[in-house]
């Protein structure tokens, strides 16, 4: 069953569901509170451990500080990183979602909730622990889970694939569609199968030269995709980048006439004045020239949202 409506006082709400309100959330809304929630909490439990490891370094004597371990820290930071971005995508999903035809499956719940797990699977390995003697080893946390890092990364890569696939059916009665059609799903399968390719050598034995080269380049995979993601969606979004939203945006070029300014349709003067005549809607019926199938309507005539007279459609 699909939750689209609710009531506040006796009042049906479902029209506010996107207003300013906010008091309305669907299936989709809710599972992605969760997946954000469960993933959100091991993020958490990360701050917990650095910010554990940083207050024994500040009050304890030197010999008994614990030493920051540069592989350990950085992985920490590129976790986070990868599942901040992931909460962007989950956005982007739930737009698609917003379509009435488009169900959350079963499957699809089971996917995310997967994701969310193996996830915080991952953080809770990456949260060092004190050894028996008491004293936080973030090293020796470290090479004791190296092949765990490579299996759970692999994991929620292969969760995230899963994802998409359920997700694709949900919004298009297809599994494959999305990754057949949209170049940001194509762009983030790549990502999904280098990130498998990438900790392969950490189910190896513990080698400074590879485990440097892999968290060098998950670093640099991070960073590519922290500085991308945005701007590829803003263009993904607003293709003429003019600040009006492709499904709003009647005028999809206005890059072309980049130094003038457009109106809320994302639509420029030069745009609207197709004949360069310094007139924008040549025979006065309300019907700009760039959208007037019939730009020579007569003076008086009633004409319909294509500029045409209404007594000569058809």
């Amino acid at each position: 069953m699909q939750i689209n409506s609710c009531i506040f006082r006796g009042i049906p709400l479902k029209a506010l569901r996107n207003g300013p309100l906010g008091l309305c959330m669907d299936n989709f809304e809710y599972l992605t509170v969760s997946y954000v929630l469960i993933t959100g909490i091991g993020m958490s439990r990360l701050f917990i451990s650095l910010g554990t490891i940083v207050e024994e370094r500040a009050v304890l004597e030197n010999e008994d500080k614990p030493n920051f371990h540069w592989m350990l820290t950085t992985w920490i930071l590129m976790l986070i990183a990868i599942i901040s971005l992931s909460w962007h995508a989950f956005y982007k999903w739930n737009l698609a979602y917003e379509n009435p035809m488009a169900q959350l499956s079963p499957i699809s719940t089971l996917a995310l909730t997967l994701l969310a797990g193996c996830f915080y699977i991952l953080m809770e390995l990456l949260s060092p622990e004190a050894s028996g003697d008491g004293k936080l080893d973030m090293e020796r946390h470290f090479f004791l889970i190296r092949p765990h890092i490579a299996m759970w990364v692999t994991a929620s890569m292969l969760s995230m694939i899963l994802v998409f696939l359920t997700f694709s059916n949900d919004v298009t009665g297809s599994y494959t569609q999305v990754y057949r059609t949209s170049t940001s799903a194509q762009l983030g399968l790549v990502t999904n199968v280098v990130w498998i390719l990438i900790v392969v050598p950490l189910y190896l034995p513990a080698n400074a030269v590879r485990d440097l080269a892999v968290v060098l380049t998950g670093f640099g995979m991070v960073v590519g995709m922290t500085l991308g993601t945005p701007t590829y969606s803003m263009i993904e979004d607003d293709t003429d980048l003019d600040g009006v939203h492709n499904d709003m945006d009647m005028c999809d070029d206005s890059d072309t006439w980049f130094w003038e300014e457009v109106d809320s349709s994302g639509c420029t003067f030069s745009q609207y004045d197709v004949n360069n005549d310094g007139s924008i809607d040549d025979d006065n019926d309300g019907v700009y020239d760039r959208f007037d199938d019939c730009p020579n309507t007569a003076q008086d005539d009633t004409v319909n949202d294509q500029g045409c007279s209404i007594e000569t459609e058809g």
